[in-house]
């Protein structure tokens, strides 16, 4: 009896439970070429301790050519389901990178004034941290969420419906990205 309600619990187990981040890790080294810390490319983000749900979704999203950026869509045109989930399991296992970042005090404050007018944790956790398909926003650097931040405002990507985020400024946008790049 335990042998079949342990085969029925692994059936109906999301197969994102399922993923190797030891596998991960090999195909994972491609992705590192770029999403590293100190990455001549601001606007890239580093993936460690990034949820792995989110993390496959965006993945996915760039596959699905649904995420515009003709070399994502280019490195991931050949991964698998399984290799997406791998590698998604792979960057969520890992602690999160600390990059150092030249930040104004004065940014960051207002920056953590409007994270709270905006209820930004409400979803995104207190601290910022993600959770599921959420994506963490603590440590990021703040030329690539402050981009991802007008990304949404402009719709030219997709944001769940959130109070105040179709008015935020572009010196909101700068703010709210210092305040989440120095936080842990």
């Amino acid at each position: 009896m335990k042998f079949l309600m342990l085969m029925m619990l692994c059936l109906f187990t999301p197969a994102i439970a399922h993923a190797d981040a030891k596998a991960g890790e090999k195909k994972a080294q491609i992705c590192l070429l770029c999403h590293r810390p100190n990455s001549p490319t601001a606007y890239i983000p580093t993936m460690e301790s990034q949820t792995r749900e989110y993390l496959y979704i965006q993945i996915k999203a760039f596959k699905e050519k649904r995420r515009p950026d003709p070399a994502m869509q280019t490195n991931v045109a050949r991964l698998s389901d399984r290799d997406m989930r791998d590698i998604a399991d792979y960057f969520a296992s890992q602690k999160p990178v600390r990059e150092s970042f030249k930040l104004d005090a004065e940014k960051v404050t207002a920056g953590k004034a409007k994270a709270a007018e905006l209820k930004c944790g409400a979803c995104h956790m207190p601290d910022f941290s993600g959770k599921k398909e959420v994506p963490r926003l603590a440590g990021l650097h703040p030329k690539y969420i402050g981009a991802q931040i007008v990304a949404f405002t402009l719709a030219k990507r997709p944001h769940p419906p959130a109070d105040g985020m179709s008015a935020i400024s572009e010196n909101d946008a700068e703010a709210l990205a210092q305040y989440f790049a120095q936080l842990e």
